[in-house]
């Protein structure tokens, strides 16, 4: 099972904008990020699209596509290396 995730632009140390436009609270965050796009993850779906301290923040990147890119590997070698186990 893939956990939720989002890619969001950080614009000020207090606000992003996320994947639909809106702009939102760093919440917790507020203050540690630095301006650009980050994957964001979540532990569940519960708790998706809330910039708590549940929220995983990877970045910053420079570009939204390079943010996607690098989720896109990540989630790919996490896949080969739960069929290599399930083959085992």
């Amino acid at each position: 099972m893939e956990l939720p995730f989002e890619i969001v632009h950080v614009i000020t140390a207090t606000h992003l904008i996320d994947s639909e436009s809106y702009q939102r609270s760093l919440g917790a965050h507020a203050g540690r990020l630095q301006p650009g796009f980050y994957v964001v993850r979540w532990p569940s779906a519960e708790a998706a699209l809330r910039y708590d301290d549940n929220a995983d923040f990877i970045g910053p990147f420079e570009t939204r596509l390079s943010a996607e890119l690098t989720y896109a590997k990540t989630m790919n070698a996490g896949r080969q290396v739960a069929e290599a186990a399930a083959v085992d």
